[in-house]
């Protein structure tokens, strides 16, 4: 995204914000004490956005009238996002039919099949092999397949909404490569850190939003060229919920357990991958000279 315009900070953009959705121009608002700032994703709406805020700032903005979808239309849009942000749409869907496959299950066979070491039911608890074995019996998928493990529909929910956002904000931004790469070294971290404090029964994509998390906010940090806007708030509510877990605050509201190994992990990997890979771009602050 590009700043584009700066405009007073006791402006109401609501109306403004609303029409440039409508007429489907990709953009984002900044807002400070003193102002507000308008990026644009792409700068060929440049143009039309200039005429659009003189037109609201007389009182004439004409609003578009959202038509009617067609009930089809929410398939083709929803193959269209499958291209448009591939691999964003393929973790989620494993993750929602490896979670409905679990769910219906009377005993938990093939639930078996995706945790980081394999177990059955004896009497009344579990017998498991250790991870080193497992691994070498051939079954490495394990490092991964307990990121697309979700226990309710909501815990579902949460974390693909996150990942929806900054998944596709990263492919769109670098490439479904990057993306891969991030993925794959922050979800096998985030379940080996839970596996090392104990457990073998968890599961999520809360690793893997953590990791998602922090790789896009400092990435903007170390870049000459920043490229995702995560905003502050944002950033600050999901730390503050990764405390609150840690304290034990989903388990004190009926929530259940959080495998705070992997959230901070995942946080932890996610930071550190920014910093790897501006590294390795060449794009970081301190390679750009000024002259």
């Amino acid at each position: 995204m590009i700043k584009v315009l700066e405009l007073p900070a006791d402006k109401d953009l609501a109306e403004l914000s609303r029409e440039l959705w409508v007429r489907k121009i990709g953009h984002q608002i900044r807002q400070s004490e003193t102002k507000q700032e308008i990026f644009l994703a792409n700068p060929k709406d440049y143009p039309e956005l200039l005429a659009l805020v003189q037109d609201w700032q007389n009182g004439t903005l004409a609003y578009t009238i959202e038509p009617e979808k067609d009930p089809s239309e929410g398939l083709r849009e929803g193959w269209a996002a499958m291209k448009q942000w591939p691999l964003t749409a393929i973790i989620l869907l494993i993750s929602g039919l490896i979670t409905a496959l679990i769910s219906f299950e009377p005993n938990p066979n093939w639930l078996a099949h995706f945790t980081i070491v394999p177990f059955e039911q004896v009497n009344r608890g579990l017998a498991y092999l250790p991870l080193w074995p497992t691994l070498q019996g051939g079954e490495i998928w394990r490092l991964i397949t307990p990121v697309f493990l979700h226990f309710g529909i909501m815990h579902l929910i949460f974390n693909s909404l996150w990942v929806w956002e900054m998944g596709r904000l990263i492919e769109r931004q670098q490439s479904s490569g990057h993306l891969a790469v991030l993925f794959l070294v922050s979800g096998v971290i985030a379940n080996l850190a839970q596996y090392i404090v104990g457990d073998i029964l968890f599961g999520g994509l809360s690793g893997v939003v953590y990791a998602l998390l922090g790789y896009c906010w400092f990435w903007d940090r170390f870049a000459a060229s920043p490229q995702f806007f995560i905003r502050k708030p944002v950033f600050i509510i999901l730390l503050v919920w990764l405390v609150f877990c840690l304290v034990g605050g989903t388990s004190m509201l009926g929530f259940g357990e959080v495998a705070n190994a992997a959230h901070i992990a995942g946080l932890v990997s996610g930071s550190l991958w920014a910093l790897i890979s501006v590294k390795l771009s060449g794009k970081n602050r301190s390679n750009m000279r000024s002259y």
